[in-house]
């Protein structure tokens, strides 16, 4: 019988564990795939694991209360927000994420989207194609890029690789992220900045923060209404940052001059979303991280913290961090 058991879940789907089989095969390991789609379906599938590889199902404490030998939780992405942290810090269970395996794709799809919005792509686009040449043509048409000044909002992995890339536009990037020290201005060629100057200084806002407490709905009426009506407010953090109500509402003041928007407050999307009114208002299905070579990244990633964990050494991304303090299941030692 094999020493530890992997199980791998999906929401209604099945992962084909190749790559975690691949990082795990030198441990005595059976890997279990299953696909979920309820609570009761997710507590039976996991039963017994010392390691869930979990793509995107919710873990609330209801769950957690039923793993017994569960050692570590890998999200299979950045974010996490669905995983009880207290509850499985106050258990042992060490959690952990994806961070920085798909940064480059995430902030090339936030710098798409921005290109689209500061060039006018939304209106060219179809205008040309429908024969209104002469009416959309002007030596005024579009957004300058350079020299414009692109806000980010959140600077981890992919906030700062966003910012590398507006950096090579000759853009002038500031930032806001409490829990970064100012040594980022030299080292990242950005300026630090308190908040309210990101929201009434910024020609673009990009957002990269994580969904909590003190991000949620942080976007909202107030701070909208506070942006230049010139400008320009990018999601591929997560859903909930923005106010999607608020959102709505500024756009038909013509508070901001447009947004671009991969992530939403509630998900999948059905087609009655008032911000599918807008033509100055990009939307793409939480993609933003996508690419066969990303997703190749997020499972060999998890895995090997997974490997980390099931041989004593500390993974390299856990996310609730008090835990090893606290006290782990897993026997961690130093490296």
């Amino acid at each position: 019988m094999p020493k530890f058991k992997v199980v791998i879940i999906e929401k209604n789907q099945r992962i084909d564990p190749v790559y975690e089989a691949d990082e795990l095969g030198e441990l005595d390991v059976e890997i279990v795939s299953v696909g979920v789609d309820s609570e009761g379906e997710v507590i039976e599938a996991v039963a017994g694991a010392d390691v869930i590889l979990n793509s995107s199902l919710p873990m609330p404490k209801s769950v957690i209360n039923t793993l017994d030998n569960c050692k570590i939780i890998v999200r299979l992405g950045h974010g996490y927000e669905g995983v009880d942290l207290d509850a499985t810090t106050e258990a042992g269970i060490i959690v952990c994420n994806a961070a920085g395996a798909t940064s480059e794709e995430v902030s090339n799809h936030a710098l798409s989207l921005m290109l689209f919005l500061a060039r006018r792509l939304y209106v060219l686009n179809p205008g040309t194609r429908a024969g209104k040449w002469n009416e959309l043509w002007s030596r005024e048409a579009c957004s300058q890029i350079w020299g414009e000044t692109v806000g980010v909002f959140g600077f981890g992995h992919i906030g700062r690789a966003f910012a590398r890339k507006a950096n090579a536009l000759r853009m002038n990037v500031i930032v806001h992220d409490p829990y970064v020290g100012h040594w980022a201005d030299l080292e990242d060629n950005v300026r630090m900045v308190e908040f309210d100057e990101l929201v009434g200084t910024s020609d673009f806002i990009s957002i990269h923060a994580p969904f909590k407490e003190e991000t949620h709905n942080k976007f909202n009426a107030d701070v909208l209404r506070r942006m230049k009506s010139s400008a320009f407010l990018i999601n591929t953090g997560r859903g909930g940052i923005v106010s999607e109500a608020d959102l709505v509402q500024a756009l038909r003041n013509e508070e901001i001059a447009g947004a671009a928007i991969d992530v939403f407050e509630s998900e999948p999307q059905g087609d009655d979303n008032p911000l599918f009114d807008f033509n100055n208002v990009i939307v793409t299905p939480h993609v933003a991280g996508s690419s066969p070579g990303g997703w190749e990244r997020i499972r060999r990633s998890a895995a090997r913290d997974a490997a980390r964990v099931l041989t004593g050494r500390r993974p390299y991304c856990v996310v609730n961090t008090a835990v090893l303090s606290s006290g782990t299941r897993a026997d961690i030692h130093p490296d």
